[in-house]
């Protein structure tokens, strides 16, 4: 009986131990559930949550601005690092990168080099954007741009909040 008794008293002096840690646990499992509804909705959300929250914070993601080539380098790190995923998800999650979280470019100054790193423009395309530029004048809207024959209405989409159309000074 009186082991019993001495069992029963240690396993509560050992749970109590571990009621401490309990609340600064649950409040990281609130914390980052939280951090998830402020990422923007869009295809490769739901990956970026999976495979990146392991090892870091959302914030340290959602706080750098990059281009879609840099986004790449950094997640080619991470699963060099050790991070996992598919393919699939792997190419979402650049995408949704570099779509919410990409470093504006303005179309009415930058070279075609600029466009081409900044914006994931293809050589083609970036020279079309800068003589269409030269010959009509600055862009003032989105669908101004996409006017330009020959570029790529998905990647304009994908960068649609990375493009700036500040007038040359």
């Amino acid at each position: 009986m009186a082991a019993a008794y001495h069992r029963r008293m240690w396993q509560a002096e050992n749970m109590m131990r571990w009621v401490p840690l309990t609340i600064p646990v649950s409040f990281a499992v609130v914390l980052l559930a939280a951090q998830g509804d402020s990422l923007p909705e869009g295809k490769g959300r739901d990956a970026l949550q999976s495979v990146c929250t392991n090892c870091h914070g959302i914030d340290r993601v959602t706080s750098m601005r990059y281009s879609k080539s840099y986004w790449s380098d950094v997640v080619d790190d991470m699963v060099s690092r050790g991070a996992t995923g598919s393919d699939e998800d792997l190419n979402a999650i650049v995408s949704y990168l570099a779509r919410n979280f990409g470093k504006p470019v303005n179309v009415n100054t930058a070279t075609q080099k600029e466009l081409e790193t900044g914006l994931s423009f293809t050589p083609a395309e970036a020279e079309t954007v800068v003589k269409y530029r030269a010959g009509k004048g600055a862009f003032k809207s989105f669908e101004e741009l996409q006017k330009v024959p020959g570029l790529n209405r998905d990647l304009l989409e994908e960068q649609k909040k990375n493009i700036v159309f500040e007038a040359a000074h």
